[in-house]
């Protein structure tokens, strides 16, 4: 009973918003909250002066990313291109915001199998479900009482999503969508909680592009904001689950906690330079990471960019 009980902390404990908190929707104390999606947010200033924030009742972390514009001076095309956090407890009126105001048409789903079948999806009339996992299943937590615990398990998580073939499968499945994508039509791809697997997948897409890694930085840092309230709640669920081992709840211990529920440039950063260490540059990793051509890249640029005045 006592490793039972222990085991089922230590779960609870190890809880993120890369992931690994959606296996936990069957424990009562998460079940009672239901989601920390739906928690009330916070208005923000948003880096460009059009907000992309799409605001959803189930899902705090959505965006479209239409009005970007780009080195070329080209605009991105509204309600085409969606991200967000989980879609596993969207209402009704989101889904009929998503679908009839946003046109989404594809919901990519990036979390690993255990999440996609633990908190599956809302089906969503008339949108077809895509499942590509970036990672096959998540790694043992290192000791977060360790210094720099935290930063360094991020990090190893952006350069394996780059450097394994299961990561650029699921990229290149993202990519397959797109396009296919009807013009009239969203894609929306997004992970657990729509920061670090959906980034990602965010990153590839605005550099196929034409952004510069400055514009795409500030889409990425947005993450922060929109999660803030979501990343309060998953501290104090970390904080209470560290506790009840035993332990010694620390500064370190509380950093690595922080490091695990935010983003950081030195993640965006890990994932450039395993770009660049293994392909040289973005566009060989587009070209040979993912196997797009010149033909689709203008393709996608075509379909998603309004020309510059």
């Amino acid at each position: 009973m006592k490793k039972r009980m222990s085991t089922l902390v230590t779960a609870l404990l190890l809880t993120t918003t890369l992931g690994w908190q959606q296996p936990l929707m069957s424990i009562t104390a998460a079940a009672k909250t239901k989601t920390t999606q739906t928690t009330k947010r916070t208005k923000a200033k948003t880096v460009n002066s059009k907000s992309t924030h799409i605001k959803l009742q189930g899902a705090s972390n959505a965006r479209d990313l239409g009005g970007y514009i780009n080195s070329k001076g080209q605009k991105i095309k509204v309600h085409r291109l969606i991200r967000s956090n989980s879609l596993s407890t969207l209402s009704k009126s989101d889904q009929k915001k998503l679908v009839k105001t946003y046109h989404v048409a594809t919901d990519v789903d990036l979390r690993t199998i255990i999440e996609q079948e633990k908190s599956p999806d809302v089906k969503m009339k008339g949108v077809k479900l895509v499942k590509a996992n970036v990672f096959k299943s998540f790694g043992a937590f290192p000791d977060f009482s360790k210094k720099n615990a935290g930063d360094k398990m991020m990090k190893k998580s952006y350069h394996d999503a780059i450097t394994t073939a299961q990561g650029r499968k699921a990229y290149k499945s993202l990519f397959h969508q797109l396009l296919k994508n009807p013009k009239n039509k969203a894609v929306l791809w997004h992970c657990s909680a729509g920061k670090d697997r959906a980034g990602m997948g965010t990153v590839l897409v605005l550099s196929a592009l034409n952004f510069n890694k400055k514009a795409i930085a500030k889409d990425y840092l947005k993450s922060n904001t929109y999660l803030v309230n979501t990343n309060k709640e998953n501290l104090k669920r970390q904080e209470a689950g560290w506790k009840a081992q035993g332990k010694e709840l620390t500064p370190t211990v509380i950093a690595n906690f922080k490091a695990q529920n935010g983003v950081k440039m030195a993640y965006l950063n890990t994932m450039y330079k395993a770009i660049n260490t293994k392909y040289g540059n973005m566009d060989n990793f587009l070209h040979k990471g993912l196997g797009l051509s010149n033909t689709q890249l203008k393709h996608l640029r075509s379909s998603y960019l309004a020309p510059a005045k």
